[in-house]
């Protein structure tokens, strides 16, 4: 298996090339496949611990969303997928891995956990991920992430908060390059908002005590 790594900021591109076929096998050779990953800055803020013992649950979602492609919606056009390109985990996994490291990364936050560990915890975030892909806009690609959002209690299971959460970044270009790249500021801008929702949250919860 051949492979060339890339690292651009917080963009990953693997490109890997399927397994040589022998000179008799009349089976075309396979295509190149992009392969990016999104992965958070290292960055913490130095602050104290505000929210601790929360697990991050990997998002709902439906049809395409569920896998692994770059997904696409042209003006006017039904969804389309970027060709030979893909993310190099499922969105749902790639969502939640994203936000559980940009958390651990960060000093306000303690103790938090994804669904692939069943360790304790007080609180549990759900969410709904309902649009994660490139729309075409008056000829140019944007790329908007749309869903839902709900901290529960992890034994009660009472929710606790919840908000919609919708966003939007202009690609550079129509480039997949570029197109990765504002899908890894819409990320980073995502987590922002998620990460000041839960202070947020946790300040009501505590001033109600």
């Amino acid at each position: 298996m051949l492979s060339m790594l890339r690292r651009a900021g917080k963009v990953t591109l693997v490109l890997g090339l399927g397994l040589a076929l022998s000179a008799c096998s009349l089976l075309p050779a396979a295509k190149p496949v992009q392969s990016w990953t999104l992965t958070p800055d290292l960055t913490t803020t130095g602050k104290a611990v505000q929210v601790t013992d929360l697990r991050v649950l990997r998002p709902q979602t439906q049809d395409l969303l569920s896998g692994s492609y770059l997904l696409v919606v042209p003006e006017g056009q039904p969804v389309s997928v970027y060709k030979g390109a893909r993310w190099s985990a499922s969105i749902p996994n790639l969502w939640r891995d994203y936000l559980v490291t940009a958390l651990q990364q960060d000093s306000r936050f303690a103790r938090i956990s994804s669904d692939e560990v069943r360790v304790a915890a007080r609180h549990e975030l759900v969410s709904r991920l309902d649009a994660f892909q490139s729309e075409y806009r008056n000829g140019q690609p944007v790329v908007v992430m749309r869903g839902y959002l709900q901290l529960v209690d992890a034994d009660s299971r009472a929710i606790l908060a919840e908000r919609a959460l919708e966003l939007s970044q202009p690609a550079k270009g129509k480039e997949v390059a570029e197109v990765v790249e504002a899908f890894s500021e819409l990320m980073a801008t995502s987590t922002r908002e998620i990460e000041n929702w839960l202070l947020d949250v946790q300040q009501v919860d505590q001033s109600s005590r």
